[in-house]
């Protein structure tokens, strides 16, 4: 089996409605549909990461009600470790609320409930695990604290470290420092560095911000424009995979894993930034989340289609 990949993050069950517009301020619109499913961000890639044959762990906190049980079962069924996923017997499971519009965009709501008990004990009860994966992601989904006591302990460790810093806040500058690869979209790189993106200019300046601060790769998500990659001595621009959206909701956890995987298989970032890039496209094609996640054989035929010239 390959090297572990271990995801530190949250867990939210997702509630959805889908109509035909966002409602403004104090306002009720009707919706056309409902349903249910599982979410929150590290949940949410660590499911991706898993679903494209990563081997994956995930580290975090669900109440012992009727949605931390079925994250239990969900995970039993995607092959996914809860080792060290941690039953609170004080608070609910994480809830989002969700409304999607015609177009496929979204307004989301979180009450992060048993994610915000998770801790750095937690992480240090994974350290072992850490110790021998081949990367460690987080997201922002919690306590600022144990994401950043994570990557400082994998970073410690010679381990890659990936930040998705969603939802965007001001990071302490070790976070920075303890990063690897941090990948904001266009609203979180701007919380980040104060640079607006509006161009690919604007993208590729934010990002050497964001070097400067410490981190040694900055992947620019821009949405229906791909993705700007920053390094040190590089900075590319990824063209997106073409497809029609449906649902934008969870792209960015499906790039995530897709890239996750890629990486925890030791292909080139390059490669993998295209590879997370085609998972992410696909996902907007269904509506919800989890759901909405390609198989590992669709991602990699749209690779093949939409990057033919690329692929080694």
């Amino acid at each position: 089996m390959s090297k572990p990949i271990v995801v530190v993050g949250s867990y939210n069950v997702g509630l959805f409605i889908k109509g035909q517009r966002l409602p403004a301020k104090g306002e009720t619109v009707i919706g056309d549909s409902f349903y249910e499913g599982a979410g929150g961000k590290g949940s949410n890639q660590a499911l991706c990461t898993a679903k494209m044959g990563g081997n994956v762990h995930f580290v975090g906190c669900v109440g012992n009600d009727q949605f931390g049980r079925d994250a239990c079962a969900l995970y039993d069924r995607m092959g996914i470790s809860r080792e060290f996923l941690s039953i609170d017997e004080t608070i609910h499971s994480g809830i989002s609320f969700i409304v999607i519009d015609a177009a496929g965009d979204n307004l989301i709501a979180v009450a992060l409930g048993a994610n915000n008990r998770l801790g750095p004990a937690h992480v240090d009860k994974a350290r072992p695990l850490i110790e021998k994966a081949a990367v460690l992601a987080c997201q922002l989904e919690g306590p600022l604290d144990t994401f950043a006591y994570a990557l400082k302990t994998a970073r410690g460790l010679g381990v890659t470290t990936f930040l998705d810093p969603a939802p965007a806040r001001p990071l302490p500058e070790d976070v920075y420092r303890n990063t690897d690869i941090i990948a904001p979209n266009e609203s979180e790189t701007e919380v980040l560095t104060g640079v607006a993106v509006e161009t690919l200019d604007d993208a590729a300046e934010a990002g050497r911000v964001l070097l400067s601060r410490g981190v040694r790769t900055a992947i620019v998500k821009l949405g229906a424009r791909g993705s700007m990659y920053v390094a040190k001595n590089e900075e590319k621009h990824f063209p997106p995979a073409k497809v029609e959206s449906v649902d934008a909701t969870g792209a960015g956890d499906a790039f995530a894993g897709g890239l996750l995987a890629a990486l925890a298989e030791g292909r080139p970032i390059d490669e993998a930034i295209r590879f997370g890039s085609c998972v992410a496209a696909l996902s907007v094609t269904k509506v919800g989340v989890v759901n909405a996640l390609p198989s590992r054989e669709e991602a990699e035929a749209l690779m093949a289609r939409t990057y033919p010239v690329e692929r080694k």
